[in-house]
């Protein structure tokens, strides 16, 4: 009786140990797994607050250089005030997150890209820093979201091809540019209250836009600016701009046409002005005397064409006169027809 008493002591023991032991191991792991849990999560916070500290300066820094590349806005330029007031007025039309306009993070960060080189050479003419195949896709998504703008307008035209409508179209051309204004002339805006001498312009993405009629008068000389000069030197550097633009467009309607601007009121099969690269067919021929296209450069395709569309007053469709007008336009003038957008 003694000998299983001392028996079953010894294995209580034993059990005691063994249960002590595995306990001793269960809660050293689970003190190791909740200090490896602490210092995981410890320098999590650690490469957050890094992170956001490190997005704050970056902003901070793009504040101070009067730089923003969040947002993409879309403007239109026109010299309707250049000859009577010096001026080269600027429309917004849309102001949106450039990840909302360029959704593709591949495209997007190509756009960022040509906006830095732009930046770098003081080429106001992002699109002029991009590379042939990239531009089609760039442009062409911009074309998209400005088209939006006259969305009920494209309807509109579509159903008035039916009718006699009071609908017209309107050619533009659009391209992208990343450029800041240095000069002052914030003063007229706020005459009570002068800004710094060093005030400039926002640094950002724009979709400017301009009518082609527009273009083709300044391409060729016949706007000019005033002989009194320029309202301020922020609107001299839009003329800077202007210009630019329309050297672009010139080189455009002589690539794709053949003609300079003022002679090529057409451009012909091709509406969206996209210049394309000669067949290799016309080669292997020998029978095709066209000329065959060089190598692009990087001012082709800069720039691209958009359709708008516009309700026209109701004079231009009766023959009434117009008031203050030369002449009233012909009714076939007036009646709307089918455009073809892109190829």
């Amino acid at each position: 009786m003694a000998r299983k008493t001392t028996e079953l002591t010894r294995r209580t023991s034993v059990t005691f140990l063994l249960l002590r032991w595995l306990r001793r191991v269960l809660l050293s792991q689970t003190a190791l797994a909740m200090l490896s849990g602490g210092i995981i999560a410890a320098l999590l916070k650690w490469i957050e607050d890094r992170r956001r500290r490190h997005t704050t300066d970056q902003a901070r820094q793009m504040w101070r250089r009067h730089a923003d590349f969040s947002v993409v806005q879309a403007c239109i330029l026109t010299t309707e005030h250049l000859k009577s007031l010096g001026r080269i007025e600027k429309r917004t039309l849309f102001v949106k997150p450039i990840s909302e306009v360029f959704r593709n993070e591949y495209i997007l960060a190509r756009v960022l890209e040509a906006a830095d080189k732009a930046v770098a050479k003081q080429e106001a003419f992002l699109a002029t820093q991009m590379m042939q195949e990239d531009k089609w896709h760039v442009l062409n998504i911009c074309s998209n979201h400005v088209s939006s703008c006259f969305a009920p307008y494209h309807v509109f035209f579509n159903e008035a091809r039916r009718v006699e409508s009071y609908y017209k179209s309107a050619w533009y051309c659009f391209t992208l540019t990343c450029a800041q204004t240095e000069a002052s002339g914030r003063w007229f805006i706020t005459p009570f209250k002068p800004v710094a001498k060093d005030d400039v312009g926002v640094l950002r993405i724009r979709i400017v836009m301009m009518n082609e009629s527009e273009l083709r008068e300044v391409a060729s000389g016949s706007i000019e600016p005033p002989s009194f000069g320029f309202f301020n030197g922020r609107h001299e550097s839009r003329w800077k701009v202007v210009q630019r633009f329309a050297e672009l467009f010139e080189r455009q309607v002589s690539r794709v046409t053949g003609k300079t601007a003022a002679d090529a009121t057409d451009w012909g099969p091709n509406l969206c002005g996209r210049l394309k690269k000669a067949s290799s067919g016309h080669a292997l021929s020998g029978r095709d005397d066209s000329p065959t296209l060089p190598e692009y450069t990087p001012e082709d395709n800069s720039i691209l064409r958009i359709h708008v569309p516009f309700p026209a007053s109701r004079s231009a469709l009766s023959g009434e006169q117009p008031p203050g007008g030369d002449s009233a336009r012909s009714l076939a003038e007036c009646v709307s027809k089918d455009v073809v957008l892109f190829e």
